[in-house]
């Protein structure tokens, strides 16, 4: 669905602090299904076709994070955090293109799907507006900001929580802070920002405000995603294990769509990254994991574990262990088996 179209820059903003997972680790590389968080993130850079990628870092996180993601990406650190907009204006010097979009997300988002970020650029260039973004609609926003609406539906103004009147607060429309805007409008306003008169920070939702008064409504669109976990970010490791679960159930879903029968879903572990084919029957106790790839008319398990293998259509795995390995089709593995880096059948 990513089209085509004008050339894009991506840049994500990962620099924050993630006191809240208690953890030495920086908190966009903690795990989810086998990758770091970030890592998720930047294959949603990659599937929309971005000729470049920047990456805002925390100064101390920086090594680690290159280590962990590549060299792929251009990563810039970020020494004070002073909000969103001041993160977005490190990276306004590395910024090669001189047309099209720029992408902001955000390194701790790892659900967010490709698709999603795909429809609000579509809707972006469909529509000549010069900047994009994705809400979501909840009964209790909380402290997320709100989408102010004009009486046409037209987008205004973002208002955070803590400047609500009463009747804003209402307002269930809110904003995932992922932006897509037009790169020559943005290198001009992005430094006019102010910082706000409470917190002293400069946020990127005021860029909403700036853009329909110094270009008119409709400047600003937003699209509305379906999937509430789009927008779902993760600050402690309670809402890592949230986010862990609903993506399980994304790829379960996806599955047993495709054909793929999984007796119990909530007693097998299976990574995104895993190809089963249909037919497949996949018992409880299964863990599948990394790139693993499964021939058609398998079945595996109960109780069997297999990381990044390769397993031949037809295969009858029970009560085993299968890590990098490749299993002929139709080969009956004994029960309780370890196969390490074996060409069989066993």
């Amino acid at each position: 669905m990513v089209p085509p179209t004008t050339p894009r820059t991506v840049v994500v903003l990962a620099a924050g602090e993630g006191t809240r997972m208690r953890s030495s680790l920086p908190k966009v590389l903690h795990p989810l299904a086998g990758k770091p968080m970030l890592r998720r993130v930047l294959d949603v850079a990659d599937a929309l076709q971005a000729r470049q990628v920047c990456v805002i870092v925390a100064p101390h996180a920086h090594t680690a994070i290159d280590a962990a993601c590549g060299p792929h990406y251009h990563y810039i650190p970020q020494y004070e955090r002073r909000g969103t907009a001041h993160a977005l204006l490190q990276a306004l010097p590395a910024i090669t293109a001189t047309e099209g979009d720029v992408v902001v997300l955000f390194g701790d988002t790892p659900l967010l799907q490709a698709d999603t970020v795909a429809r609000v650029i579509a809707d972006k260039q469909t529509h000549h507006a010069t900047l994009g973004l994705l809400s979501f609609d909840v009964p209790a926003p909380h402290n997320y900001g709100r989408i102010v609406r004009d009486t046409a539906g037209q987008v205004v103004a973002i208002v955070e929580a803590k400047n609500c009147d009463d009747a804003q607060r209402l307002i269930r429309e809110a904003n995932s802070g992922i932006m897509v805007i037009s790169w020559q409008w943005l290198r001009d306003a992005l430094p006019r920002i102010q910082p706000d008169r409470i917190s002293n920070e400069y946020y990127l939702t005021d860029l909403i405000a700036m853009a329909v008064n110094e270009l008119g409504v409709g400047a600003v669109r937003a699209v509305t995603t379906s999937d509430l976990s789009d927008a779902w970010g993760v600050n402690d490791r309670s809402q890592l294990a949230t986010a862990e679960a609903l993506l399980h159930e994304r790829t379960c879903n996806r599955l047993l769509r495709d054909g793929v029968t999984i007796t119990n879903p909530a007693l097998v572990t299976i990574e995104p990254e895993v190809t089963i084919a249909a037919d497949c029957v996949i018992q409880p106790g299964s863990v599948l994991r990394g790139q693993t790839q499964i021939g058609a008319g398998c079945v595996i398990g109960p109780q069997t574990t297999i990381d990044d293998s390769v397993i031949g259509a037809g295969c009858t795995i029970p009560h085993s262990i299968v890590k990098q390995g490749t299993i002929a089709a139709d080969t009956q593995v004994a029960p309780f088996s370890c196969i390490v880096g074996a060409h069989a059948p066993v």
